[in-house]
């Protein structure tokens, strides 16, 4: 499958966009720039918010790879994977395709929004696996992740990018049927006995949030 295929490139992008971000910190000075006007929800260390908030934005980019990973190796134990494979494929094309069609490297700033569009459609996989299952599909939560990203963003680029993941997800869910499998039945079943947590260590450290974190609750005024 493509998705499968294609995590050397997109490592590759990941490397060419941090050659970019040593030669010209575009990253960082954007992010220094977004300080005075970021939610008091983001927490950030003392000490250089800037720097941590933009190795937050390195590792939510880097990390699309293995989630893809992880979404595709669970939906092949649970017999879904005709219904998430072209999920996947499209993440994986996102990614992939970053507004550099001028001829300019393509830096941090660009795959950022690339990221959060193949982030945020994992998230409508596996929100629509716990709708099916009672339960999510992978056990990872990125949705602090995608939230301080839409901050970075800024509503406006980051509601557009919305509309195209939910246009997209709409578009690609006519496959339910995958669900009412007996393989899929007994998968759900496998995942409520216990011990299923162990097949995830490998994955644990994309749950990490470094020195950013987000708070879901209501800010005072």
């Amino acid at each position: 499958m493509e998705y499968k295929m294609a995590q050397a490139q997109i490592e590759e992008l990941v490397k060419k966009a941090q050659e970019h971000e040593t030669q010209t910190k575009a990253l960082l000075t954007r992010l220094e720039l977004q300080m005075p006007t970021l939610p008091k929800s983001i927490a950030l260390p003392k000490d250089e918010p800037a720097v941590a908030l933009k190795a937050f934005v390195v590792e939510y980019i880097s990390h699309v790879p293995s989630f893809i990973g992880a979404v595709g190796f669970a939906a092949g134990e649970a017999g879904i994977d005709p219904y998430v494979a072209p999920f996947l494929e499209v993440a994986t094309d996102f990614l992939l395709s970053p507004k550099g069609d001028t001829g300019n490297p393509v830096g941090y700033l660009e795959l950022m929004e690339q990221a959060y569009l193949a982030h945020r459609l994992i998230e409508e996989v596996n929100d629509q696996y716990i709708v099916h299952a009672g339960m999510p599909l992978i056990p990872m939560d990125v949705t602090k992740a995608n939230i301080i990203i839409h901050h970075l963003l800024g509503e406006t680029l980051a509601n557009s990018l919305d509309d195209v993941v939910e246009e997209t997800a709409r578009q690609m869910t006519s496959k339910d049927i995958v669900y009412s499998s007996e393989k899929f039945k007994k998968y759900v079943e496998i995942r409520r006995g216990k011990g299923w947590d162990q097949v995830w260590r490998q994955w644990s450290d994309m749950t990490r949030f470094l020195e950013v974190d987000l708070s879901l609750k209501k800010e005072e005024s």
